[in-house]
């Protein structure tokens, strides 16, 4: 995938790259002022599960810039899938809207549209 400095992006590269505003999006939604995990989610623990920024802490906690690096084109999918559910269901705006969220959602849509039709 050429780029507009002439350089060659890797798919891997693109949602990468893609993700980093539903991460900066997240982590100043989620307050962890009173978590004593320290954004650490756990599944098996109630207080991770009930807690109300409990699915963006698992998001956050999944898909850390560092885990990126490593993560496969599937891993990264899913990463991208639950950023745009998220993101959906956060901000219900008209079609044409033009706040970053939406424009981020409508780049979002389609990449996944043009490069992700086989995965």
């Amino acid at each position: 995938m050429a780029t507009l400095t002439g350089k060659t992006r890797t798919i891997c590269g693109y949602i990468k790259d893609l993700l980093d505003y539903p991460r900066w999006v997240i982590e100043h939604d989620v307050d962890f002022t009173n978590c004593r995990y320290e954004g650490h989610y756990n599944a098996f623990i109630r207080e991770c599960t009930d807690c109300p920024f409990g699915a963006a802490c698992r998001w956050l906690d999944r898909h850390k810039a560092s885990s990126l690096e490593r993560a496969s084109v599937n891993e990264l999918t899913e990463a991208l899938e639950g950023a745009v559910a998220y993101l959906r269901r956060k901000n219900p705006h008209e079609p044409h809207c033009d706040c970053d969220t939406c424009a981020w959602l409508r780049e979002a849509r389609h990449f996944r549209r043009m490069h992700l039709k086989s995965t």
